[in-house]
């Protein structure tokens, strides 16, 4: 789904420093919870690699006009449900390392972009995930329209309006200018990011179930 990126020089030290301090943070949480030897097996690798590469090419296509007011497809929920939070989280950090060499972000809010494009959406996926295991039956389209289609569609919109409270919060960005350029797209933004994790996903769980590590099929699809 299309959402925002906080270029340099909108923030503060103020705002900078706890950013980079609750980025490392959780690096140093997602590093420790990751499950490395998954990705001794270099299919599975391959698979990471792949998404993050997917991912990364999703993010370098964008569109905009004012700083912090652009467009892009996050795709955090696909990572999330692939591969859980800590290796998406560590897929998305690439993202940016190679999005902000590229020139299309400031190094100085790396840790601001990973937290709110990254951080949120991986939040809310896995939460509702959770939510949904224990409260709800164990149905394949349960898990593809809650898990994938909605989760995609809802993290991406409180990802960016959690961008948008920032830069008005700031005063990089007035409200006007929010208001005409980015508001009236909310709807075909949601509908755009549920929509394309929404299919990558039920198409992964019907041909390559192996690859979702947050489905299977005993609990899914036996005796369904």
């Amino acid at each position: 789904m299309p959402a925002m990126d906080v270029p340099s020089g909108l923030l503060s030290l103020a705002w900078l420093i706890p950013a980079w301090l609750l980025f490392a943070l959780v690096t140093a949480a997602a590093t420790r919870a990751a499950h490395w030897p998954r990705l001794g097996d270099s299919a599975d690798l391959n698979v990471w690699l792949g998404a993050t590469l997917v991912v990364m090419l999703l993010w370098l296509i964008r569109g905009g006009i004012s700083p912090g007011l652009g467009f892009h497809i996050l795709g955090v929920t696909s990572l999330t449900l692939m591969f859980g939070w800590a290796f998406a989280w560590l897929s998305l950090l690439l993202v940016l390392l190679a999005t902000t060499a590229y020139g299309l972000g400031g190094w100085e809010t790396l840790a601001v972009n990973a937290l709110l494009m990254g951080g949120i959406p991986i939040l809310l996926t896995q939460g509702l995930l959770r939510l949904s295991q224990r409260y709800l039956p164990h149905n394949f389209f349960i898990y593809t329209l809650l898990n994938a289609f909605l989760a995609a569609g809802l993290s991406s919109l409180v990802a960016k309006l959690a961008v948008v409270g920032l830069l008005l919060l700031t005063g990089a960005q007035h409200y006007e200018a929010v208001a005409y350029e980015y508001l009236p797209w909310l709807p075909m933004m949601f509908q755009s990011e549920a929509l394309i994790n929404g299919m990558i996903m039920t198409m992964l769980v019907a041909l390559r179930p192996e690859w979702v590590s947050s489905f299977q099929d005993d609990l899914y699809l036996k005796d369904k």
